[in-house]
C-alpha cells in the first residue's frame, strides 16, 4: 500500500491530472463510493488503483474491497488530499480509478435499445441509463453533444447501470440507423415529439423498439425525427406545461412498454 501525505508526490500529481480529465475519451474513469467500486469488482475484476481516505482505511465496506485489490494498488491519502480530488463535498472515503473496457463491435440496433440526442446534462444522462437498465434495455447510443458517459456525475447518478449495459458514444444517429435500415433492421423506431404525435397511452407498443430521446429543451432534431416509424407523445394533466423532463419521459415511455409486455 502506498501511503500519500504530501501535494507535492508525483502519484498524486499524477491522480490530480487524471481527475481533470477523468471519464473524456481515452482516459481514466472515476468510480466514487463503495457501491459503484463494488458494482465495477463485481462486473469487470480489479481497477488501476484503490484510492481511500486515511480516516476511512479501517471502515468494514472499505477494507472488504482491499481484500480484493492487490497492497501495490492500493492508495492511502490523508483526508485533505483526498477531498481535494473528490467531486462532491460529502465524499465516501473510497474511490476507484480504472479504465473502462472498449465495445468489442458497434451496437446492433437489431435488438431493443436507446438512443439519446445531444441530452446535456449529466445527471439526466445518468438516470436515463439507470432507467434503461431497470427497463430491461441493455443498449444505449449516444450522439456527438451528449454528455460523457463515463465522467462522476454520470456514473454517480446510473448507479452501477453501466456494467450490465452496452454504451456507445459520439454516434452519428441519423448515419446508423439508416445503416441499420440498410442492413435489414426491423424493428420500429419510436420517438417522443409534442407535433404530429399519437398518445403513448392509445398505441400499443411493441415488444421491442429502438427509441429515440432529445436534448432538453430542442428535442429530437429534425432529420431524426424524420426517420422515425411513430412519433408519440405523453400527455398529462396541466396544459401549461408544455413537456417534461426527458429523464422522466424515458421512463414513463420504456416503463408503459414494460407494462404491456410484462
Amino acid at each position: 500500500m502506498k501511503e500519500i501525505q504530501s501535494r507535492s508526490n508525483p502519484l498524486f500529481r499524477e491522480l490530480q491530472q487524471q481527475f481533470r480529465h477523468a471519464g473524456k475519451p481515452n482516459h481514466q474513469i472515476w468510480l466514487e463510493g463503495p457501491h459503484l467500486c463494488e458494482m465495477w469488482l463485481h462486473h469487470l475484476g480489479a481497477p488501476d488503483w484503490l484510492v481511500f481516505a486515511e480516516s476511512s482505511a479501517g471502515h468494514a465496506e472499505i477494507l472488504l474491497l482491499r481484500q480484493h485489490v492487490q497492497a501495490s494498488r492500493q492508495i492511502c491519502l490523508s483526508d485533505t488530499l483526498f477531498k481535494s480530488i473528490c467531486s462532491v463535498p460529502s465524499h465516501q472515503g473510497v474511490l476507484m480509478v480504472a479504465t473502462p473496457q472498449a465495445l468489442d463491435s458497434l451496437v446492433d440496433l437489431n435488438h431493443a435499445t436507446v438512443l439519446l440526442d445531444r441530452i446535456q446534462d449529466p445527471g439526466n444522462v445518468g438516470t436515463i441509463l439507470r432507467t434503461c437498465a431497470a427497463a430491461g434495455i441493455t443498449q444505449v447510443v449516444c450522439s456527438l453533444g451528449t454528455a460523457g458517459c463515463w465522467t462522476p456525475k454520470v456514473l454517480r447518478s446510473a448507479q452501477g447501470a453501466h456494467f450490465v449495459m452496452r454504451i456507445e458514444e459520439s454516434v452519428d444517429l441519423a448515419t446508423r440507423l439508416q445503416m441499420a435500415r440498410q442492413n435489414g433492421s426491423r424493428l420500429p423506431i419510436l420517438a417522443t415529439a409534442l407535433e404530429g404525435a399519437q398518445s403513448l397511452y392509445d398505441e400499443g407498443l411493441p415488444k421491442e423498439a429502438v427509441w429515440l430521446f432529445g436534448h432538453e429543451g430542442q428535442g429530437i432534431a429534425p432529420e431524426l425525427l424524420a426517420l422515425a416509424d411513430q412519433r408519440l407523445r405523453i400527455d398529462h394533466a396541466q396544459p401549461a406545461i408544455e413537456s417534461l423532463n426527458v429523464a422522466s419521459a424515458v421512463a414513463i415511455c420504456l416503463f408503459e412498454q414494460w407494462r404491456q409486455h410484462r
